[in-house]
């Protein structure tokens, strides 16, 4: 299975060129790492990456991971969702950095085995827990801080490739995560969505968020 023309029709030369690298570097076998979150001792030991689900250690994931063991206070002793949560390394980050509770969700199979394996690993059942869902869908409760570290290209994944669907996206996904995300969303809570400037205004949570809330 391969990208070709017609997933990234929406692309220009330049975000073709980084959404095809990016795929390339991600078609690894299973394998566990101990993913720095700081340099400063801050470690997840043994973390579980698996074949088919997107590998955090290799793209900006780390700097999202650092930003949220920084900024804390965005769940501590709060609940937490995850949406799109791959490995689980964002939801773990915050079940272990003093969540109350933690909820993943992807619409993955193999992304929400994974994430269920690592928080098996780090002893969060009582914290955390994984289900599978497109967006929102298998969440029931509110919480006081949704991630959503979402598809950053706009494009058409080939139907079974876990892989791209974790880079290409049509943008109807962050309109609709978007109007949802208030249902889910306490008083006074926070969403923490990042962006890459290079996939341009389609996906970019800034722009389209105007139109949408």
């Amino acid at each position: 299975m391969s990208l070709n023309e017609s997933n990234l029709r929406q692309l220009n030369q330049a975000q073709r060129k980084q959404v095809l690298m990016q795929w390339e570097h991600q078609q690894h076998d299973s394998f566990r790492t101990d993913f720095q979150i700081t340099p400063y001792g801050d470690i997840l030991e043994g973390f579980f990456v698996n074949k088919g689900v997107w590998n955090p250690a290799i793209v900006t994931a780390r700097q999202h991971a650092a930003y949220l063991f920084y900024h804390n206070n965005l769940f501590m002793g709060k609940d937490a969702i995850d949406i799109g949560c791959g490995t689980g390394l964002m939801g773990v980050v915050m079940a272990k950095y003093g969540a109350q509770s933690v909820v993943m969700s992807d619409v993955s199979t193999l992304a929400v085995e994974n994430a269920r394996q690592n928080i098996r690993h780090f002893g969060l059942e009582n914290i955390a827990s994984a289900v599978e869902g497109d967006c929102f869908g298998g969440i029931e409760d509110q919480a006081d801080c949704i991630i959503f570290n979402q598809p950053y290209f706009a494009g058409d994944p080939p139907e079974g490739d876990t892989i791209s669907a974790s880079m290409l996206a049509p943008p109807e996904l962050i309109k609709r995560f978007l109007r949802e995300a208030p249902n889910y969303l306490k008083p006074k809570g926070t969403i923490v969505m990042p962006s890459f400037g290079l996939a341009g205004d389609p996906n970019n949570p800034a722009v389209v968020g105007k139109d949408s809330c």
